[in-house]
């Protein structure tokens, strides 16, 4: 087998980008780089005077993820809390947990200033939030046994993600914080991993008072991503693992350095890119913190997890991993990959899904098959004009998506 190598997704996009500045003809049109660039997660939190703490949580099978944990508002206040004095003093421990979507990290929730971001809004109304990290992405590649220079490290997909760093982290959290239910909101790769996760083990849903899902997603027969769509239907998602390739797009200390330069230099063209990648979106994306997000995404995973992926979106289905005849006798004692059957998740944990008319992972077809299956959607609204990053990187999100959150955190988690 050849040795693994990084280069060529990460040439791809450095080839991207440097064809956008020459069509443009770009010359540092902007000013000095945002700070943020290059500090740390923590290190941007505690910038903007919130307390940040980081935990570690181990698997079952011997994954070290890393959590972030913002326990309340700036400056240890609560600015904009949504709780009287007695209800804080009556209940001091309202746990929000966040997780975040593919290729993605719990960066996604800090990435626009605190007035923008959820995890902000949320520790200054008075929640304690904290964030999750998928085995494999940028803050979570530990393990007991493995490096991720070992073949054995990446052999996972949204599976693994589901069975162990979904309970597992769930369980640290309100061990630590010695609560009995925390609210989950999951976006993307957040969702289906909490479906899946909660079908395979219903009792989870005693520890969730409400699960709020943004681009949720079950199937993705529908995908209109091209960059996805294409992996698929062209197996280069096949082509890539049998070349040896354990890991999909990392992020080179080299390149990101350039490509923090390149969205300075450039943020339109710098969203060119996201959109080339991620699909269209409805023009909310801060240019002046393009160098940020470059800084600190894409956060990363497995060539497993991607083929678990383009899987979905070749055989139309929400089921495990395909491991192929032999494979899938060995670990499921059958020829094909079991079913996740939507039809077992448990009826008692209430549901409210947003997803927008114009995202291309979390299709609107994809969405209305994947509600008319749940037992239990309190609400669902699909937002105009709302595409798959939308949920996590408008600045207008503030307005007309997160008070809504909030409102279902206080009916269903107080």
């Amino acid at each position: 087998m050849m040795k693994p190598s990084s280069s060529t997704p990460s040439s791809l996009l450095l080839c991207l980008c440097s064809l956008l500045l020459l069509v443009r003809g770009v010359h540092s049109l902007q000013a000095d780089i945002d700070p943020d660039a290059y500090r740390t997660f923590t290190q941007i939190v505690q910038s903007k005077g919130y307390p940040c703490e980081e935990h570690f949580v181990t698997t079952y099978d011997g994954y070290i993820l890393r959590l972030f944990r913002i326990p309340s508002g700036r400056n240890n206040t609560f600015v904009d809390s949504v709780f009287s004095e007695n209800e804080m003093a009556a209940n001091s421990s309202r746990v929000v947990f966040l997780q975040h979507g593919l290729l993605d990290s719990s960066f996604t929730w800090i990435l626009n200033e605190p007035n923008e971001s959820l995890s902000y809004i949320l520790a200054d109304a008075g929640y304690d939030v904290w964030m999750g990290n998928n085995r494999g992405n940028t803050y979570s590649k530990n393990h007991t046994k493995y490096s991720p220079s070992d073949h054995e490290f990446w052999q996972f997909s949204w599976d693994e993600m589901a069975w162990y760093d979904f309970p597992n982290m769930i369980d640290y959290v309100l061990s630590y914080t010695n609560s009995s239910k925390l609210a989950y909101i999951g976006h993307s790769e957040g969702t289906i991993q909490a479906f899946s996760g909660l079908v395979v083990t219903p009792g989870i849903a005693d520890k969730l008072s409400i699960y709020i899902g943004y681009g949720p997603v079950a199937t993705v027969s529908h995908i209109g991503n091209i960059p996805l769509k294409s992996l698929a239907d062209f197996h280069v998602d096949t082509f890539v693992h049998l070349f040896g390739m354990d890991q999909f797009m990392p992020t080179p200390t080299q390149l990101k350095g350039l490509f923090v330069d390149f969205c300075n230099d450039c943020g339109t063209c710098c969203e060119d890119v996201i959109e080339a990648i991620c699909g269209p979106h409805k023009a909310a994306f801060n240019e002046s913190r393009m160098p940020v997000m470059a800084s600190h995404e894409p956060g990363g995973t497995s060539v497993q997890n991607m083929q678990h992926w383009c899987q979905a979106i070749r055989d139309g289905r929400f089921q495990m991993y395909d491991y192929g005849l032999l494979g899938n006798m060995e670990h499921y004692h059958q020829d094909t990959p079991p079913v996740y059957d939507l039809t077992k998740f448990p009826p008692q944990l209430p549901v409210a899904l947003f997803s927008g008319s114009l995202d291309d992972l979390a299709d609107p077809t994809d969405v209305n098959m994947l509600i008319a299956q749940l037992p239990n959607v309190v609400y669902w609204e699909e937002i105009p004009l709302y595409a798959h990053l939308d949920f996590c990187w408008d600045y207008t999100a503030n307005q007309n998506l997160y008070p809504k959150t909030i409102k279902f955190l206080k009916q269903y988690h107080s």
